[in-house]
């Protein structure tokens, strides 16, 4: 009798008690690791946030990277292409700026 009492107590307690995680959940956070500022035609170069997963830490937009030179690369290219599009498309500026530009902002991909 006192052996069922034990077992039933214990498994109350067993399915009261939340479960911890050995491990924190992913969690994406916001903060910008892009340094580079610069915004020909007004188009910044696109976040680059710490994804929460710790296969691809790195994301730009919807895409994940290993790397940070990667991510960094991506975001410099997306920003080429707005800033491209806006100077073809009467926006200010000129591609050969965006070129310059996108020169630039890869420096700091070495980080």
């Amino acid at each position: 009798m006192l052996t069922s009492t034990l077992i039933f107590s214990l498994l109350g307690l067993t399915l009261a008690t939340p479960t911890l995680h050995p491990l924190p959940l992913h969690r994406r956070q916001d903060a910008n690791l892009q340094p580079f500022t610069g915004a020909i035609g007004g188009e910044a170069a696109t976040p680059v946030v710490n994804s929460g997963n710790a296969d691809r830490p790195f994301q730009v937009g919807q895409d994940t990277f290993v790397n940070i030179a990667a991510a960094l690369q991506r975001s410099c290219d997306q920003q080429f292409n707005r800033c491209a599009n806006a100077a073809n498309g009467g926006g200010g500026g000129s591609v050969a700026a965006c070129q310059t530009q996108k020169g630039m902002s890869f420096v700091g991909k070495s980080l």
